[in-house]
């Protein structure tokens, strides 16, 4: 197994990436590689033995992904990231070959550990109940998370920034928004960190693509750090009686679908 393949196990097995398949209706996410701090090719990927690997992560943090805008532009606002730190030649010296048993044992550990990470970064999960907020929406109106009680709320996080919510965006009016269209259901997309005028522009240019609906905005994150330490997007579920019985990261077009499946069965019990 070389280093891409494992890299693309990783990708699809915590983001869901139909990068097979054969009809697509958002563009194909960009993978981009940063092995030992430095953007790397994808040709570079694939001559790497995953004996050099040391570690891999998904994603990266709002620091570090700061600092790759500032070093690669906006590039990375539009790509997966994995991130690979690999051994050096004086390690590899005296590192004994990994055999494929071990380099799965080590996927598997390495899978598990970026589970724990997302799960250490939630702060409300599944089966607890939903924190109370008041947002104000990017056209003036406010509203109040509790006066929605007896409806179905979809809370997601977001930045205009961010290529996977852009990509989650594009899905969400005909798989969520229509579906559930004068039924005891909200979608309540909140943008995390930006100001008015920023995700307000955003908005104008997603309408020109027939995607339209109002936004929360959360400038300082105020209403994020009451759900989350790191990472968007975000879906949060909430029930009929405030409690949040489903959370999910990242974008993954299957995982829309169970989403909608999930607020289907909820507004079927009511």
């Amino acid at each position: 197994m070389n280093l891409k393949n494992l890299l693309l196990i990783v990708l699809i097995s915590t983001f869901g990436l139909n990068l097979n398949a054969q009809e697509q209706k958002t563009v194909k996410p960009t993978l981009m590689y940063i092995i030992n701090g430095e953007e790397v090719t994808e040709d570079y990927v694939n001559k790497l033995d995953v004996n050099r690997i040391k570690s891999l992560n998904k994603g990266v943090s709002d620091e570090q992904k700061a600092t790759l805008v500032k070093k690669y532009g906006d590039k990375v606002n539009n790509s997966f990231i994995m991130v690979v730190s690999l051994y050096s030649d004086e390690e590899m010296k005296s590192k004994k070959p990994i055999t494929k048993e071990e380099a799965e044992m080590n996927q598997k550990n390495q899978l598990a550990e970026n589970e724990k990470r997302e799960r250490e970064t939630t702060l409300i999960s599944a089966g607890e109940q939903s924190a109370d907020f008041t947002v104000t929406m990017a056209d003036g109106a406010k509203i109040k998370l509790s006066d929605l009680k007896g409806k179905v709320v979809l809370l997601n996080f977001w930045a205009t920034w961010c290529g996977p919510c852009m990509m989650e965006f594009n899905e969400i009016p005909a798989t969520i928004i229509d579906r559930f269209k004068d039924q005891k259901f909200v979608f309540l997309p909140i943008s995390r960190g930006e100001t008015r005028e920023v995700v307000q522009k955003k908005m104008g240019q997603l309408k020109a693509k027939g995607i339209i609906f109002n936004v929360g905005i959360d400038s300082k994150k105020d209403i994020y750090n009451l759900y989350a330490k790191e990472f968007i997007p975000r879906n949060f579920i909430i029930d009929q009686k405030g409690k949040v019985v489903y959370t999910s990261i990242g974008y993954d077009e299957d995982g829309l679908h169970k989403i909608a499946e999930k607020i289907a069965g909820l507004l079927k019990e009511n």
